[in-house]
């Protein structure tokens, strides 16, 4: 963890680990391939966060897992819209769409600011 002292203080790898969870409450009582599918997704979302912290500021291999960690975190939010579709709503769902967004949002910064970064650092 080059930025960070620990997991703990990007707030992006604190979202992802609580979609997680909000994930894990709210899908016992869905289909298992949609609840299976979310559970997937928002674990995939934690590691691919994880693993981007382990890279240095604004290198390739740093915006690589952000991409991919926001691409598995707009698949929960996805899914989870599905379930609401098919009537699986309530306070977790909505829940677990608020948290699912904050982690597509705090990502979504986390990759803009390791872009930036280097647009900075060489100038078009």
């Amino acid at each position: 963890m080059r930025d960070f002292a620990t997991l703990d203080r990007c707030a992006a790898y604190v979202a992802a680990r609580a979609a997680l969870i909000a994930v894990q409450r709210a899908t016992a009582s869905w289909p298992e391939s949609l609840a299976a599918r979310a559970r997937h997704g928002a674990i995939d979302t934690v590691q691919l966060t994880a693993a981007a912290v382990s890279h240095d500021h604004a290198s390739a291999g740093r915006r690589h897992c952000l991409r991919e960690a926001l691409t598995a975190a707009l698949g929960v939010a996805a899914t989870v819209d599905v379930a609401g579709a098919m009537g699986f709503a309530g306070d977790e769902l909505a829940d677990i769409q608020r948290i699912a967004g904050r982690t597509v949002a705090l990502l979504g910064m986390f990759l803009h600011a390791s872009t930036s970064a280097l647009s900075a650092r060489h100038p078009t």
